[in-house]
């Protein structure tokens, strides 16, 4: 019983230190993979008529727009499914970082 024990503690272990092994993906990293197919490779795309390209857009506000998304609020925004799925799995630190990188863009 202790062998079995010892064995799933280290096997936890062992995969918690490859989980952890690759590094953080940076904001223009996370912005590439998960915003770039709508808003462009430089943030000065949109993906519907009439709406600003969000480049140099204040950080705090993006990252208040994605959580919006990601929660399934529209309080200001129209519905995107696409917003939605690809804000569902970002953690708080990921829209932080992608809302920094988003508003360095000129």
């Amino acid at each position: 019983m202790k062998k079995v024990m010892l064995t799933a503690v280290l096997a936890s272990v062992g995969l918690m230190t490859v989980g952890n092994a690759a590094p953080a993906e940076d904001g223009a990293a996370l912005y590439m993979k998960k915003c770039s197919i709508c808003h462009g490779p430089n943030a000065d795309k949109t993906p519907i008529k009439n709406m600003k390209p969000i480049a140099g857009m204040k950080a705090e506000k993006i990252a208040r727009i994605l959580k919006f998304y990601q929660d399934d609020e529209r309080i200001g925004h129209g519905y995107s499914e696409n917003m939605v799925n690809s804000t569902v799995f970002l953690s708080q630190k990921a829209i932080d970082k992608i809302a920094s990188y988003v508003s360095s863009l000129k």
